[in-house]
């Protein structure tokens, strides 16, 4: 089984990110303390100290956006209502600009008869629109996701469901990622062998992974695998989805 991580690996998080982040800023002028210029790095900045306390089980999915938009705002007296709002903003707009990468399709269809997986940090709903959005939900079978399992990566729960829901070995498992930590690190810890996907040319050294720079040569590194067999499809598996997490209403927030 070769599992992929969504954002940062087959979906362009960050520019979608960055553009929503500044209709946010426009919508709201003069109320984010931050200069336009710097505000998209500082809202990735702010939205990952609070998704690393969603992933590690401390809070939940909406404590960490109310949290998020507190922050970003300077405003930590905002109530529930005024921040899901300004949230809504943001995720119109997000949702609308996620795009894969170019070299995802090509790479999939390389992988034709190879069984393949999801293991991602975000919500399951949103991420699974993501994939379907980009059209290539279908070429995955097994699916994991933070609210499988009540925490994401690094934590080896969630890779070990993955492989749990795809009957697997984690040892017979690849995992494709561009995070470190979260992807690189954390599969290698569980025996899954992990392939990173370095798409800004990092110099950092000592990675416990083969490391590529685009998918396009992800197909030749698993040529060169010795054996790949247990990568193979076999059967037609049901697909596993996670359960959805319903957004609070507008009319009464959560």
């Amino acid at each position: 089984m070769i599992f992929f991580d969504i954002d940062g690996t087959l979906i362009d998080h960050l520019s979608a990110s960055a553009a929503a982040s500044l209709a946010l800023y426009d919508e709201y002028p003069g109320q984010i303390p931050f200069s336009r210029a710097e505000f998209p790095v500082v809202w990735e900045s702010i939205m990952d100290v609070h998704y690393n306390r969603f992933t590690r089980g401390e809070i939940s999915l909406w404590e960490q956006r109310r949290a998020r938009i507190r922050d970003s705002f300077g405003s930590p007296e905002m109530t529930d209502a005024e921040a899901h709002e300004r949230y809504y903003v943001f995720i119109r707009e997000y949702e609308n600009l996620t795009r894969a990468y170019d070299d995802v399709a090509p790479c999939l269809e390389k992988l034709a008869g190879h069984k393949l997986g999801i293991i991602s940090n975000g919500v399951g709903d949103q991420q699974l629109g993501k994939l379907r959005r980009a059209g290539i939900v279908d070429h995955f079978t097994v699916m994991a996701f933070p609210e499988d399992t009540g925490f994401g990566k690094p934590h080896p729960s969630i890779f070990q469901e993955a492989c749990r829901r795809a009957g697997e070995d984690p040892r017979h498992c690849i995992y494709v990622g561009d995070d470190l930590i979260n992807d690189i690190h954390a599969s290698h810890a569980l025996g899954i062998r992990p392939i990173w996907v370095d798409r800004v040319g990092s110099t950092t050294s000592s990675v416990p992974a083969q490391r590529i720079t685009s998918l396009i040569q992800l197909a030749e590194v698993l040529e060169g695998l010795t054996d790949t067999s247990c990568l193979k499809e076999t059967a037609s598996p049901q697909r596993t989805q996670s359960p959805t997490e319903e957004l609070p209403q507008r009319s009464v927030p959560q």
